[in-house]
């Protein structure tokens, strides 16, 4: 892309330069697919001033997580078209020495096969270690791995319906705008940053989803590994997430790896999943390319 180079700072350009490019990786015939580098904060900035015809005119595989959240929500609610909450060029796909196989290959089964990915499983390790890009630390040694113990059902139960959902924090800048998701029978994933919000920061985030109506409409709810928590923090984030969907009865698993911790399991936003408590099931069950 003509400015992916550039910084001004706290973005790498100006809104108007970044749609460009934007607009260039999708009306290019050669460009089958495109990745973003990795998040940050401003993606909203891009939503007034994308053309949404011309993305919905020529659909490519368009993947990203934390704030690129934005730009899959949005294009999926303004095209329909499925976008794929999945690695970063500079997180999983640059890991050194070679990019994590659990996310690789459920990057590409996710965006290569004509077929729903079917079941998912959970990662056998996962790690959230810093390691400095900015004086080459990251390229020196595999980052510190943790065995991981499976996904967790906070409530029990079974549901079915499209996938919708990505970072909490990039979801707040789309509340009460014309590019929120269409919630309605929907199975909405959940992940925090490494900003680390805390417990009682995400409880009222999910108290205005409840206000919202949100969770009169969806049908099921996933929420990934949280990064950077201690032991005592997600244990009070899990009560947090049971209480605060207490009413509403429907099933929730949580320490998926959907989140910022790697490797990081794709999700297609758009296409239909199942939750099944009962035989510990996740899976997707519509194809997310032709």
């Amino acid at each position: 892309a003509e400015h992916a180079f550039n910084n001004r700072g706290h973005v790498s350009d100006t809104a108007e330069n970044r749609v460009a490019d934007l607009h260039a990786m999708f009306a290019d015939p050669e460009v089958a697919a495109i990745l973003a580098t990795i998040g940050g904060d401003h993606s909203c900035q891009l939503l007034p001033l994308i053309d949404w015809e011309l993305i919905r005119d020529n659909p490519k595989i368009f993947m990203g997580f934390s704030d690129i959240t934005v730009l899959n929500v949005a294009i999926r609610a303004r095209t329909g078209l499925v976008t794929f909450n999945g690695p970063g060029l500079l997180t999983d796909w640059a890991e050194f020495p070679d990019m994590p196989a659990f996310s690789r290959e459920n990057a590409l089964r996710a965006i290569r096969t004509p077929e729903p990915m079917g079941d998912l499983a959970p990662s056998a390790w996962w790690t959230e270690e810093f390691l400095d890009w900015a004086t080459g630390e990251d390229a020196t040694r595999l980052r510190t791995r943790t065995p991981a113990t499976g996904w967790r059902w906070l409530r029990e139960g079974s549901a079915e319906g499209p996938l919708i959902g990505g970072c909490l924090e990039s979801l707040q800048h789309l509340r009460g705008t014309p590019w929120w998701p269409h919630m309605t029978g929907a199975l909405l994933f959940l992940e925090t940053s490494e900003e680390r919000p805390s417990p009682e920061d995400i409880d009222g985030m999910l108290m205005d989803y409840e206000n919202m109506g949100v969770f009169d409409q969806i049908t099921g709810l996933i929420f990934a590994r949280p990064y950077g928590y201690s032991d005592d923090d997600k244990a009070r984030l899990h009560e947090i997430i049971v209480e605060r969907t207490a009413r509403f009865g429907f099933p929730v698993l949580a320490d998926t790896d959907t989140g910022h911790t790697t490797p990081l399991q794709t999700l297609p936003l758009g296409c239909n999943a199942i939750l099944d408590s009962a035989t510990n099931r996740f899976a997707i069950t519509e194809a997310a390319v032709r």
